[in-house]
């Protein structure tokens, strides 16, 4: 059973500041770290001119934007390196519009089978970018971690210019003649989290600006729906920068996008665009971009999203909703099996588990929804049909994965990489057998941190008649939620339950009625929550944490709760 914690009152200084917002409203801005007037009307009406940083203060924005414009204006072979997940496909797709806009059209765009090359540049991809003429190297959303690869490229004759938003290990940048990454040890930029299509919008804004392009200033916003859909797929804070460029995605472009492939997700997945926010992206389109790179290939999501052909986009979608469900049950077999090995055991350490039949490609979604449930890291590994032995781990914020990795025996690994909670790695051959006990052992003397499991931060008490829909106005403020922009979650105190029903395949989701004092219902719904709670029924009475949510399932327009946390009273 989870342990709820009320968040703090506001103090006087700030609840004068902020008297003209009600409570709750009042205090969910405030532990939003919103404690002015000034901080409020900011915060709630993002403004894209005064929102974002101006993209020269990133080091090395000069010398990239410099190096780039030179390759167009000279016909140079530009050949584009991106990751294979949304965040990568959407960069990639961000300068194939820029160039194709320009009239650029001597570019290249490779972006890396996941089973056969891995993740990040490869020695065989730089040879054939040799072979193919490039003098210009783009890596977007990778690249900070491959200095021989770029040494490499460098000596074939190639420039390489670095986007990526990863750690860098060690200290050690690669010699690439530009490199831009904010979280670089020298780099000032005031902000440290925009994901690698964040970096690729800043990079094409730099070189509107300075490139001397035949280009209406301001056509680089048609970009922020790619920027949107990036930013909510890689889960990077959604505040800061990020909260400004998904804001303007959702709200200003992807309700006018002339995308054939986003038109077609909106067709099939029934998207009012003019309605379109956060969840539409972390729960219906950015998980059908990625199942492209993680069940066949991610040039799939690329060419929806690139495509002018409404015929090709509706096959391309089609292809990609049976991948998905492809996937959902591979993640399902796997997540199963290490289930069971665990058994009772109610608090594992950590989790280390691979099979050479499991599919590299969905352990990393496995791995988070093992480490979801059990409350610790996780490490996954798999072949499929890859020709090595690939993994997937995540952190609950115990461990920095990176860091951790990076103490392990080198000869284990011939790569890994990725961010403090989530990683991949490629083992060496015959190292699968070593690695569980070498993660153990490394585990038990690593410096871990305290992380607290099983709680659930109540932003206020409310009673059921207060959600109305000028309540639900208020909310709707804050968004876009995600990461440190959490949506609000409250406490509802005895609440008697009118009505408990299942429904979905195999009753996997609840729904739980209630009667507000005029007598409107007004129901909570847990998805795949069906088999919780059990013992559930008319009458009783029970505490409730939940959000508030907007649900227009099939044209009806409603105001609903979604289950955080249930108590018996």
């Amino acid at each position: 059973m989870k342990q709820w914690l009320v968040k703090d009152i506001v103090p006087e200084d700030a609840a004068r500041e902020l008297a003209e917002w009600p409570d709750p409203f009042r205090k969910i801005l405030f532990h939003k770290g919103v404690k002015t007037k000034k901080e409020a009307e900011e915060f709630l009406n993002p403004a894209y001119d005064g929102g974002l940083h101006d993209p020269f203060l990133l080091d090395g924005m000069d010398k990239a934007v410099e190096r780039i414009s030179r390759a167009m204006k000279n016909n140079e072979k530009i050949t584009v390196f991106g990751d294979y997940d949304a965040d990568g496909i959407c960069s990639c797709v961000i300068f194939h519009d820029f160039f194709k806009k320009t009239g650029f059209e001597n570019f290249h765009v490779h972006i890396p089978d996941r089973f056969l090359e891995g993740y990040g540049l490869n020695e065989k991809a730089v040879d054939e970018f040799a072979r193919a003429g490039t003098s210009l190297l783009i890596t977007v959303d990778c690249g900070v971690t491959n200095g021989k690869e770029i040494e490499k490229a460098n000596a074939s004759g190639m420039d390489v210019v670095v986007i990526d938003h990863h750690l860098v290990q060690d200290g050690k940048t690669p010699p690439a003649c530009a490199i831009i990454d904010p979280k670089k040890e020298d780099d000032n930029y005031p902000f440290k989290f925009l994901c690698g299509a964040g970096l690729a919008f800043k990079t094409v804004c730099a070189l509107v600006a300075r490139g001397g392009f035949n280009i209406v200033p301001g056509w680089e916003r048609w970009l922020l729906d790619l920027v949107a859909v990036a930013t909510v797929a890689d889960m990077v804070p959604l505040v800061g920068e990020n909260r400004v460029l998904t804001l303007y995605g959702l709200r200003k472009v992807m309700p006018k996008t002339q995308r054939s492939g986003l038109i077609s997700f909106y067709n099939r997945l029934g998207i009012n665009p003019s309605i379109i926010n956060e969840e539409d992206l972390a729960f219906l389109i950015s998980p059908r971009i990625n199942v492209a790179g993680r069940m066949d290939h991610a040039t799939l999501g690329y060419n929806l999203l690139t495509t002018d052909s409404e015929k090709e986009a509706d096959w391309i979608s089609g292809r990609l909703e049976l991948l998905t469900a492809d996937r959902k049950n591979q993640v399902e077999k796997i997540s199963s099996a290490v289930m069971n090995k665990i058994g009772r055991e109610e608090s594992p350490k950590i989790i280390v588990d691979g099979s050479a039949d499991w599919y590299p490609g969905v352990l990393g979604i496995a791995a988070n929804k093992i480490m979801e449930k059990y409350g610790c890291p996780v490490f996954l590994w798999g072949r499929g049909r890859a020709d090595k032995i690939r993994g997937s781990c995540r952190s609950n914020g115990s461990i920095n994965l990176v860091d951790f990795m990076g103490g392990l025996p080198r000869e284990f690994f011939s790569d890994f990489g990725g961010h403090a909670f989530s990683g991949g790695f490629t083992l060496n051959d015959g190292r699968e057998d070593e690695l569980g006990e070498q993660i153990l052992d490394r585990f038990e003397s690593y410096p871990r941190d305290n992380v607290e499991n099983g709680f659930i931060f109540i932003d206020g008490e409310m009673k059921i008649d207060d959600m109305n829909w000028q309540f639900y106005s208020f909310l709707e403020k804050l968004r876009p939620f995600g990461v440190e922009n959490e949506k609000p979650v409250f406490a509802f105190y005895d609440l008697p339950i009118s009505e408990v029903r299942k429904f979905g395949n195999g009753d996997a989701h609840l729904q739980i009625n209630f009667k507000k004092s005029g007598g409107e219902n007004i129901s909570a719904v847990g998805f795949f929550r069906g088999g919780d709670f059990s013992g559930l029924r008319s009458g009783q009475k029970i505490n409730l944490a939940a959000s508030l949510e907007r649900n227009d399932f099939r044209g009806r327009r409603e105001l609903r709760l979604r289950i955080e946390d249930i108590k018996m009273v």
